[in-house]
């Protein structure tokens, strides 16, 4: 498609970008042009595997840099060609964060960061974001003790503090509760606003409402524009829990780094049950999660268990070892038509000889959970299920999910989606360190 709006002195533009990942059949992108200006808020969505977040990297430098790929660009920042500057050198130019916050925090408070971020890009848009996200609470914390959603939180502010230079969010709402999201709406409006320009790419867009200003759609290894994306209502289940418990704890207290997070909970979980688990950022959701698998103790109760619990990570790319796709789902006891079966239903099949580090949020998150599905455990925890997943692919989760849980699998799903409340036969939230069942 032709090029995208106007070309700005203070925006990026890039062009004829085409890139081919080692062993893919066909580039990623081919020949995509987008154009950031100066004031802008743009959004890209697309199908897992698309190019999105191929785009942002070749935007930043680091790919072909850091990852292998064959790429041709023109690549413009403030109107100067940077297509042959390295990461290094593009950092002052542009600020990012990618799909993979805790990788780009490397000191050892908030407090830290946020300094460093100040003194790199000067001015006081990193006290605004930093206020906006509420990191006030969270200054001293070491950065290794924070949640998934405070992380998050961190680095976004961080990026963030190089307004009004372009700002690339890669799925920057994956791990944030509504107060977060709300925050970030605003923030980046307000970046807009004093002519800062922000590319994001976001598989739930209507998180950040009319803070994106266009969206685009990348398909086929173009970019094309295309209506703001809305929310799609998962079905719900349609069978009964069984009487049965497999999962449960009682008065159990967890905690992390000397902090009590809970206190007290009770919780069962039915044979063929779905349940949902939703609560504010760092409230000790995957904590708990972490504690009902066995990974952790907890601080005080009992947990009891019966059959194989399951725990897909936040981040999938920790629980992926094989060189392969299909080294993944290669499971003791697993028939080659079996595991061509689970590739195919995953919509993974294209990958099978692709590296696990080379696929996309969205398909090492497809890939984790079919390697758990021919685990067959009793008990499946999935912390934050619909990063990265299209609406077609959480679709196709929700019913898979469906189906084994009529065959009397229980799932606990944690996420801060709403719109998953449907898939669930009940909805729990933490609330002052106890857990509340919401009526349906």
């Amino acid at each position: 498609m032709a090029h995208q709006g106007r070309s700005s002195e203070s925006g990026l533009d890039i062009g004829h970008l085409t890139v081919r990942y080692p062993r893919a059949a066909r580039p990623v992108l081919e020949s995509a042009r987008l154009s950031l200006p100066a004031g802008e808020v743009r959004g890209l969505t697309g199908r897992s595997g698309s190019g999105k977040t191929t785009l942002l990297h070749a935007a930043a430098g680091l790919v072909p840099w850091l990852t292998p790929a064959e790429v041709r660009a023109e690549i413009a920042i403030g109107g100067e060609s940077v297509t042959d500057l390295d990461p290094g050198q593009r950092a002052h130019l542009l600020s990012t964060c990618l799909d993979r916050p805790e990788a780009q925090l490397f000191l050892a408070t908030v407090r830290h960061e946020l300094a460093a971020a100040r003194q790199r890009a000067g001015g006081s848009f990193v006290d605004r974001a930093a206020e906006g996200l509420g990191l006030g609470p969270l200054l001293d914390r070491r950065v290794t003790e924070l949640s998934s959603g405070e992380r998050q939180r961190v680095a976004l502010a961080v990026a963030l503090a190089g307004c009004p230079r372009p700002v690339l969010l890669d799925e920057p709402t994956a791990h944030l509760d509504a107060e977060g999201e709300s925050a970030l709406s605003e923030l980046v409006r307000e970046a807009a606003a004093a002519g800062g320009s922000v590319l994001v790419t976001e598989q739930a867009g209507w998180r950040l409402g009319s803070a994106v200003m266009q969206w685009f759609d990348v398909a086929d290894g173009r970019i094309g524009t295309r209506p703001p994306p809305e929310a799609v209502t998962p079905s719900a289940p349609d069978h009964p829990p069984r009487d049965r418990v497999v999962l449960g704890c009682r008065s159990v207290s967890i905690a992390r780094a000397d902090r009590v997070l809970m206190r007290g909970v009770d919780l069962e979980l039915q044979q063929g049950e779905v349940v949902l688990l939703s609560g504010p950022n760092g409230c000790g959701k995957s904590t708990l999660a972490r504690v009902l698998t066995g990974l952790d103790r907890p601080a005080s109760g009992v947990v009891s268990r019966s059959g194989r619990v399951a725990l897909m990570l936040p981040d999938a790319s920790l629980q992926l070892f094989a060189s392969s796709v299909a080294g993944e789902v290669s499971v003791p006891g697993t028939g080659h038509e079996e595991r061509a079966r689970v590739l195919r239903r995953h919509r993974l099949e294209h990958l099978a000889a692709r590296a696990p580090w080379t696929l996309s949020r969205g398909e090492q998150q497809r890939l984790v959970h079919a390697a758990l599905d021919l685990l067959r455990p009793s008990v499946m925890i999935v912390d934050e299920p619909a990063q990265g997943l299209d609406s077609d692919d959480l679709a196709g989760l929700v019913r898979l999910i469906r189906r084994r849980s009529a065959k009397g699998r229980a799932y606990l799903l944690i996420s801060h989606r709403p719109e998953l409340v449907a898939a669930a036969h009940r909805h729990l939230v933490v609330s002052d360190g106890g857990i509340v069942e919401v009526a349906r």
